[in-house]
C-alpha cells in the first residue's frame, strides 16, 4: 500500500472529518438523550452498519416513538430516504467490477454523499485507485463512527438541553441544497420539493397535528410524482437554455 496514496486520501477526506465529527456527535447526543437505554455501544453499532446520517437521525425519532412505526413503514422510509444511493453507484459499476468481493461490498456500503463527491473526482488508475478509494471510504466511515460514539458518551455524561441539536441534519441539507441551486438546472426541482414539503406540512398541521412527524413519506411521494410528470417539460427547458 503506497504511503503517498494513503496520505492523499487522508488529505482529501479532511473536510469530511470536520463535518462527520460534528454531525456524528449531534446524532450521538440525540440518541443517548432521547432513546431510552441507548449508549455509546448503540451509537457505534448503528454508525458502523447503517452509514447513513439522514437515516440515523430519522431512526432517533422512530426509536423514540416505536409504537407509531410498523416494520413495513420503517422499511419504506428507509428506502425512500436512501434511494439516492442507487444513482450514486452508477458511475462506479465498471470501476468496482474487477475488485475482490469483500472490497467491492465495503466500497458500496460506505458510499455516502461526501465520499461519493471525493471519489468521483479521483483520476488514478489500477492499484493506486483501489487503495485511494478504500482509504477515503475507510477514513470517512471511521470519522462518522468516532463522532457518533463521542456524542453518545457526552450525552450520557453531561446533562444539557439538546433543543435544536436535531436541526443539525436539516441545516446540512440546506447548505447542500443552496450549493446545488447555484446550477440553474437544479432550481426548479428544488422549488418543487420545497413547495410540496411546505404544503404537506401545512395540511398536517391543520388536519392532523399529532402525526406531523410522518410528513416525510407523503411529501417525498408527491414530489417524485410531480417531477416524473414534469420530466419532459424540465428536459425541454434545460435543452432550450443551453
Amino acid at each position: 500500500m503506497s504511503a503517498k496514496t494513503v496520505r492523499a486520501a487522508f488529505v482529501s477526506s479532511m473536510p469530511v472529518l470536520m463535518g462527520y465529527l460534528t454531525m456524528g456527535m449531534a446524532f450521538g447526543i440525540l440518541l443517548s438523550t432521547q432513546v431510552r437505554g441507548a449508549d455509546g455501544l448503540t451509537a457505534a453499532v448503528m454508525s458502523f452498519f447503517t452509514i447513513s446520517g439522514s437515516m440515523q437521525f430519522a431512526a432517533v425519532e422512530m426509536l423514540r416513538n416505536a409504537d407509531a412505526y410498523s416494520l413495513a413503514l420503517t422499511a419504506v422510509l428507509a428506502l425512500v430516504i436512501n434511494i439516492r444511493y442507487t444513482v450514486y453507484g452508477l458511475p462506479f459499476l465498471r470501476t468496482f467490477r474487477p475488485y475482490p468481493r469483500p472490497l467491492k461490498y465495503y466500497l458500496i456500503g460506505t458510499l455516502t454523499d461526501e465520499t461519493y463527491a471525493i471519489e468521483t473526482q479521483d483520476r488514478r488508475r489500477g492499484r493506486e485507485k483501489r487503495v485511494y478509494l478504500f482509504c477515503v471510504a475507510f477514513f470517512d466511515h471511521m470519522y462518522w463512527v468516532v463522532g457518533s460514539v463521542a456524542g453518545a458518551v457526552l450525552g450520557s455524561l453531561l446533562p444539557f438541553d439538546t433543543s435544536g441539536v436535531d436541526f443539525a441534519m436539516a441545516a446540512l441539507f440546506i447548505v447542500v441544497l443552496v450549493d446545488l441551486c447555484r446550477d440553474a438546472d437544479n432550481r426548479i426541482p428544488a422549488v418543487i420539493g420545497g413547495s410540496v414539503t411546505a404544503a404537506v406540512l401545512a395540511v398536517f398541521v391543520a388536519f392532523s397535528p399529532g402525526h406531523v412527524n410522518k410528513l416525510l413519506l407523503p411529501a417525498m411521494a408527491v414530489t417524485i410524482a410531480l417531477l416524473l410528470a414534469l420530466r419532459g417539460k424540465l428536459q425541454k427547458a434545460r435543452e432550450e437554455g443551453k
